[in-house]
């Protein structure tokens, strides 16, 4: 099979002869892999800052055919079209019984070998699935967004917002962008992006979804008050995992306003004022996705998440085919594309 390989630190490898798999493991069905999108975590182990000796995945935001079902379990049959997210935890372990089942299980026990091969397992048992079926109505490229839309969905819900709101998000990547524009389809009216690179601004403005600001001006701040108006905006949503960044985000949000971290911090934080938190009696709260984010008849809502904003979300992906993988990575690393998508068939 093909295979986009991390062979080391900053050292991919197309290989076109991979060994296919040949046998389930325990609780896992086989997945024909049509397209996966990078992702920042991805760029991440890429660059040394995550690690390869604990990492067995590579690539986890995937759409695909199932070709061996296993055992069934959660309605999944041969030939469906299932795109990957956290959509099933089993909801008695501690972290289940505490209202964190996103940390049920990790990925490292979900994806064998990933998404950046033509083949891969995925974890799909009565207890815990990495997957969801995906409606016609959604492509297969699209459907590579969709775990990606399911941690955005989980930023947005963790923001809290409220019909009136005003919402500053730090990183128009993609991760920024599809967040922004859930929380606009939450009754928003103003939501402003935020970012230092003028290509991505000049490309949230061309989306057209969102306001836009260029943090590199003099007159950033202004820009944002402006916008929200003087006392500061209600809520920040914070993706960029910059230190700097975070200081900002204090600098704009109003006193009593809440701020969402959903970015990964790879540091400690150095010339940081941490004052505003106390006298802006603030409200920090994390955001850790993937997580099971189901409806009453027990489907995934971030699905309908991304079939109802698919127009919108699509504008931000940019397709290669597999040959050009490693064009797909560099261009990800340079912010030449927002969301690379290699596809594979």
């Amino acid at each position: 099979m093909r295979k986009v390989a991390l062979v080391d630190y900053g050292k991919l490898e197309l290989q076109d002869n991979a060994p296919g798999i040949t046998a389930l493991e325990p609780g896992t069905v086989k997945i024909d892999v049509t397209a996966c999108s990078i992702c920042g975590s991805d760029i991440a182990l890429f660059k040394g800052k995550r690690s390869l000796e604990t990492e067995r995945y590579f690539g986890h935001e995937f759409s695909g055919v199932v070709v061996d079902a296993g055992a069934g379990a959660n309605g999944i049959t041969n030939g469906m079209r299932v795109a990957s997210e956290l959509s099933k935890t089993c909801g008695h372990c501690w972290n289940c019984r505490n209202g964190l089942p996103n940390y049920c299980r990790s990925m490292n026990d979900a994806l064998l070998p990933g998404g950046f091969s033509e083949e891969t397992l995925v974890l799909n048992t009565d207890e815990y699935s990495f997957i969801s079926p995906i409606p016609d109505s959604i492509d297969d490229i699209t459907a590579t967004i969709l775990e990606p839309t399911n941690c955005a969905y989980h930023v947005a819900r963790r923001a809290d917002v409220k019909h009136g709101e005003t919402v500053v998000v730090f990183g128009m990547g993609p991760m920024g962008l599809i967040a922004a524009r859930i929380i606009k389809s939450m009754g928003v009216d103003t939501v402003v992006g935020v970012d230092n690179n003028k290509a991505r601004i000049d490309k949230v403005r061309e989306l057209g979804f969102i306001d836009a600001v260029n943090s590199s001006e003099a007159d950033w701040k202004e820009q944002i008050f402006e916008m929200v108006g003087s006392d500061g905006a209600d809520v920040i949503v914070e993706l960029t995992g910059v230190n700097a960044v975070l200081q900002n985000a204090f600098q704009v949000v109003r006193p009593g306003g809440r701020l969402v971290v959903g970015s990964v911090y790879n540091g400690f934080a150095d010339q940081v004022e941490l004052l505003p938190i106390m006298r802006k009696e603030l409200k920090i709260v994390g955001s850790k996705g993937p997580y099971p984010h189901l409806k009453t008849n027990g489907r995934s809502a971030a699905v309908d998440v991304l079939v109802k904003l698919q127009d919108d979300l699509k504008k931000l992906i940019t397709v290669y085919d597999y040959k050009d993988a490693l064009q797909a990575f560099d261009d990800m690393m340079s912010g030449a594309a927002i969301k690379p998508v290699i596809r594979f068939r």
